[in-house]
């Protein structure tokens, strides 16, 4: 029976109405800093790629949502339809799930922003210059909105200079202190996106052979090797012999481990006579598995009825194949983690020699195989003998965070975070924002999720 407890809960009926006003405030002073008919037209540009993209999904056609040379007005596009109830039904959760926390954030500290000198060029630089890779720049304001608010009087970016090369993003000052700061945002390193790619790969191809024998099931793989050494047909055999059975295959190599049974239908069928679900989605995922851990990677495909006007989201599902994955590879989690160093050293080149310097790392894990404890451990011994060289660094920052899929009947818009930080040569720890958080008002502890 649907209920309200546990996992087998309906959607709300009743309070659908709510709006979130920090996420339109942030959405419309960015809009704001643009002419009104080219950002208007690019609104509707992007409406307008959404809407056919979603007919083109509801016939089982999987093409972009969005162009990508304008990503930021996706992010305002998908902001909006968050935030205002009219909209919402266009809400893209899968991605919108990124979106919506950073967008509060910045609402949230708006009355902060606006005080922040250069703020509006800074800004304006995201819907123009960085329109297709916006993350860098909105992670800029949300540290400098984190020294705004935590009582420096003066927070400043700073523009390039042609001819000079580049320089720090900002400078800090409050009485005779003063700080220069950089920003380096990482998102994933190279190596994990195509560790990414690779495991997405071999989950195709196993979505491929259940769609050609209309057949579902559900794949659990723990790697124990690099994913990227192994090729795209490693899970093949093994979805064939569990296809072959009359049970369960499992097993347990020197590459991986792992398991395939049938997918079982019973909870997701009694939500589904109900509620429309996201096809593919976190909900998805734990009423076909019972839990969802937001630490797990997955890809599913399928085929569904697609509801009328919502095509994205799933009425019935008739097949489904789900491939869930971690890797425990200590090579893949070393290659993953070993990075820091050179993006230090980036960022510390573009601080003065005249002033102290640090340096603000942000990491984005969306999702699946954190490494953030080994991550940390390494940065610590990196800066313990990092020369900085004629720059000012004296302290690093590591910025933690990972936006939630919920599975929540109540929530909706969820980020953990955690902080570290590491003193440069093992110095003395004297620095300019200690204990602070990105998307809270609150102070943290280091480490609080490692």
């Amino acid at each position: 029976m649907v209920g309200d407890n546990g996992k087998l809960w309906i959607a709300p009926r009743d309070g659908q109405g709510w709006r979130d006003e920090y996420v339109l405030a942030a959405v419309n002073w960015l809009c704001q800093l643009l002419p009104s008919a080219e950002i208007e037209r690019r609104i509707a540009s992007t409406e307008s790629y959404f809407q056919t993209a979603k007919q083109r999904w509801a016939q089982g056609d999987r093409v972009p949502l969005f162009d990508k040379r304008d990503t930021i007005s996706w992010y305002l596009h998908q902001g909006k339809r968050y935030a205002d109830p009219n909209f919402r039904p266009d809400f893209f959760l899968p991605e919108g799930y990124r979106i919506a926390p950073v967008f509060r954030r910045l609402g949230q500290l708006l009355p902060n922003l606006i005080e922040v000198e250069a703020i509006e060029e800074r800004a304006a630089r995201i819907l123009n210059k960085d329109r297709g890779q916006p993350d860098d720049a909105l992670y800029e304001l949300l540290v400098a909105g984190a020294y705004k608010c935590r009582g420096w009087d003066k927070v400043e970016f700073l523009e390039e200079t042609p001819g000079l090369g580049k320089r720090n993003d900002i400078f800090v000052e409050r009485g005779p202190e003063h700080w220069a700061i950089e920003c380096k945002r990482t998102g994933r390193s190279g190596y994990a996106y195509e560790e990414r790619v690779a495991a997405e790969n071999i989950a195709q191809n196993g979505h491929s052979l259940s769609k050609r024998l209309g057949k579902s099931f559900v794949t659990l793989v723990q790697y124990k090797e690099e994913i990227i050494e192994l090729g795209e047909s490693y899970l093949e055999s093994k979805i064939e012999r569990f296809f072959e059975g009359s049970g369960p295959f499992e097993w347990d190599e020197d590459s991986s481990r792992g398991v395939v049974f049938d997918l079982p239908w019973h909870d997701l069928y009694v939500v589904l006579k109900h509620d429309d679900i996201y096809f593919g989605s976190s909900r998805m995922v734990e009423l076909i598995l019972g839990q969802y851990d937001p630490v797990m990677d997955f890809t599913m495909d399928g085929t569904w009825t697609p509801a009328e006007g919502r095509p994205l989201h799933a009425t019935w599902v008739d097949q489904a194949s789900l491939v869930v994955w971690r890797s425990t590879s200590e090579v893949a989690e070393q290659r993953k983690a070993r990075h820091f160093r050179s993006v230090v050293g980036r960022a510390s080149q573009q601080l003065p020699g005249d002033s102290p310097g640090a340096v603000h790392v942000g990491y984005e894990n969306v999702g699946g195989n954190g490494v953030e404890r080994l991550r940390h451990q390494l940065n610590q011994q990196t800066m313990l003998d990092f020369d900085p060289g004629e720059t000012g660094l004296r302290m690093v920052y590591g910025n933690y965070f990972m936006p939630e899929l919920v599975t929540s009947r109540n929530e909706s818009c969820a980020v953990s975070e955690t902080l570290a930080w590491y003193p440069v040569g093992g110095g003395r720890e004297v620095h300019p924002l200690p204990e602070h958080m990105l998307f809270s008002d609150e102070d943290g502890l280091p480490g609080e999720h490692f």
